[in-house]
């Protein structure tokens, strides 16, 4: 009986040890979290306790429900998320309510010196990215329209929805692009006469300052968004734009390196956003006096050249990115590949054609419309959906935008007229 009962003393005591183990430590007091029920992505969210510290990090742990498992109770999650802080004072914290993820539970956890407490749990409405991709036109500075400066949605079926309005100093945002699955559009805007990246997030409906100045250009490449840096007279370099530009990873610079011919200045490539095709980067250089020369960046580790090819008569040289078969390398059925839309000066034509990486040179166009294009974005969700969606200028005002099918080999016609200056395909 003795042995029983000093027996039952050490399984109390190591209990009591564990429980003061789980036990989180008290890092701030007198905590009162929201009431409201549940948040949209990109709500402020405002939680006030005594304490607060300026080093505190604050960090999410957010749950959702598995639908295909619902008997299980499984649950997705993603720990250790960044928040978006919009203030942070020795008694309260102001956050944005997390979004890219299905409705959530979210944790809410403070961070210092090591030590984690967690503060409370919020409710987060749903904020994935679309199935399908969604087509969005940006109304800037380079319009030249009456209309208010902004970004829509743009309804294949219905009126176009405003995402969000443009302020005076991001009149000029252009240059769009977005990686896939990211629902953020980057784009350059000139502050304090500065071309810097900035990115609206569609997902929680805030605008980040990428810390990316002197770019000259913004290109859409397979798994990121390549900005075009300007480092010196007639020098540029590659910086890396990833699928979460609100985290706090800055380390952006890639280690390509390229010289200018003297024919091309630095500012020629600024008029349009480039793409990547292959192993190359393909910019467009607009030589004034309508004429362009297209400029290829070779992205290959071992040669950092700069090819340009004979300069065209043209009013637009725009870069765009496209499937093609790829049965003759042997390796894959389709491979990705670039081109320029060609507007011709003599008259308005716009000629879609492939550019030929071995002879760097354009090929015959594929396709061709009578008006003269503004802006061009691709749509590839399988090999059966494969477009060019072109936005096109008219004679009677307003634009209209058309996608070319590589399918079906036709033009087919998005109705409704619009004031953009570019589109672009994202998700």
């Amino acid at each position: 009986m003795k042995n029983l009962s000093l027996f039952l003393l050490l399984c109390l005591l190591f209990a009591a040890c564990a429980k003061d183990e789980d036990k989180e430590p008290i890092l701030v007091t007198d905590i009162v979290m929201p009431t409201q029920a549940s948040f949209k992505p990109g709500d402020p969210v405002t939680i006030k306790a005594q304490g607060f510290q300026p080093d505190d990090d604050i960090m999410f742990e957010i749950y959702w429900p598995l639908p295909d498992e619902p008997a299980l109770n499984y649950q997705g999650s993603a720990l250790g998320v960044a928040p978006v802080m919009v203030e942070q004072t020795a008694t309260s914290i102001t956050f944005l309510a997390p979004g890219h993820y299905p409705a959530s539970t979210t944790k809410v956890r403070l961070r210092r010196s090591g030590d984690i407490m967690t503060l409370g749990e919020i409710a987060v409405t749903g904020g994935e990215a679309p199935k399908e991709f969604q087509l969005y036109g940006i109304v800037n500075s380079h319009s030249s329209t009456s209309y208010d400066n902004c970004i829509e949605h743009v309804n294949f079926t219905d009126t176009p929805t405003n995402i969000v309005k443009l302020t005076e100093d991001q009149k000029d945002f252009s240059c769009v692009a977005n990686v896939p699955e990211s629902q953020n559009l980057c784009g350059i805007q000139t502050k304090d006469g500065v071309r810097r990246v900035f990115s609206y997030d569609l997902s929680m409906r805030f605008w980040q300052d990428m810390g990316l100045e002197n770019i000259l250009t913004l290109c859409n490449s397979q798994s990121s968004i390549i900005a075009v840096r300007q480092i010196s007279a007639n020098e540029m370099m590659l910086a890396s734009i990833g699928s979460w530009p609100y985290t706090r990873d800055i380390d952006q610079t890639l280690n390509y390196r390229y010289e200018l011919p003297a024919e091309i200045k630095p500012e020629a490539l600024t008029r349009y956003p480039g793409v990547q095709g292959g192993s190359y980067l393909l910019l467009s250089a607009d030589n004034g006096n309508n004429s362009f020369t297209p400029v290829v960046l070779s992205l290959n580790q071992s040669s950092r050249k700069v090819y340009t090819g004979q300069p065209i008569q043209a009013t637009a040289l725009i870069p765009f990115w496209t499937i093609i078969s790829g049965k003759d390398t042997g390796t894959t059925k389709y491979v990705r590949t670039g081109g320029y839309a060609v507007v011709r000066a003599d008259d308005g034509q716009t000629d879609l054609c492939l550019w030929n990486q071995a002879k760097m040179s354009l090929e015959k166009p594929f396709a061709t419309f009578p008006n003269s294009a503004r802006s061009v974005t691709m749509l590839a969700q399988d090999t059966e959906t494969m477009k060019i969606y072109v936005l096109f200028d008219t004679n009677r005002g307003g634009r209209l935008i058309y996608a070319y099918d590589l399918v079906k080999k036709d033009w087919q016609r998005v109705p409704d007229n619009y004031p953009y200056s570019e589109i672009v395909m994202a998700r």
